[in-house]
């Protein structure tokens, strides 16, 4: 049986146990990596980087005193710095690539047993009747979205028959054409 996202999506919610692990980024893998070392650093994001950068006078409506604000600048330069260093030492250092490829491996073996359980008879048993009412019940909204979308057209249409009627009426009528001020 073949599953479409929002029924994987489905699956997982109601079991965390068939959860696909996220493929994890060079950011993360670095962090790991400096873990076995005992190097405990937190990767910097760009928002990060450039928070403490902005105007002086803008960040001094957030904090009073102008020490503080250098100082955090200091301390936010010095962690970019210590992540620029180390993570140059982890991508640098030998055994990197092999630590890099085996947690790759890792996350998709792990990753393929949870799509071959969730293929298996006894996950598609257990949800096959729940996929199937909640199939049906996405199938009710869409005749219910259908039906009012032709019930909005019909009355848009019915109400410009009516408005044209009137106009049609309108201009048969010769009375208006009649007036004096009209004809001279």
């Amino acid at each position: 049986m073949v599953y479409t996202q929002s029924q994987i999506k489905f699956i997982q919610n109601k079991r965390p146990d068939l959860r696909f692990q996220r493929i994890p980024t060079l950011d993360d893998l670095i962090v790991d990596f400096l873990k076995k070392f005992d190097v405990i650093v937190k990767p910097i994001n760009e928002i990060e980087k450039n928070f403490y950068k902005v105007n002086q006078k803008d960040f001094n409506k957030f904090l009073l005193d102008e020490d503080l604000y250098y100082e955090r600048i200091e301390t936010k330069d010095r962690e970019i710095n210590d992540w620029k260093e180390w993570s140059r030492w982890a991508l640098d250092h030998s055994d990197f690539e092999k630590y890099r490829i085996s947690k790759i491996k890792e996350n998709q073996l792990f990753n393929k047993k949870i799509l071959e359980k969730l293929n298996s008879d006894e996950v598609k048993d257990e949800f096959k009747k729940i996929l199937k009412n909640n199939n049906n019940f996405q199938l009710n909204k869409v005749h219910i979205f259908l039906l009012i979308l032709f019930v909005f057209i019909f009355s848009i249409k019915f109400i410009s028959l009516i408005f044209s009627e009137k106009n049609i009426k309108f201009i048969k009528n010769d009375n208006q054409f009649k007036k004096s001020y009209i004809q001279k």
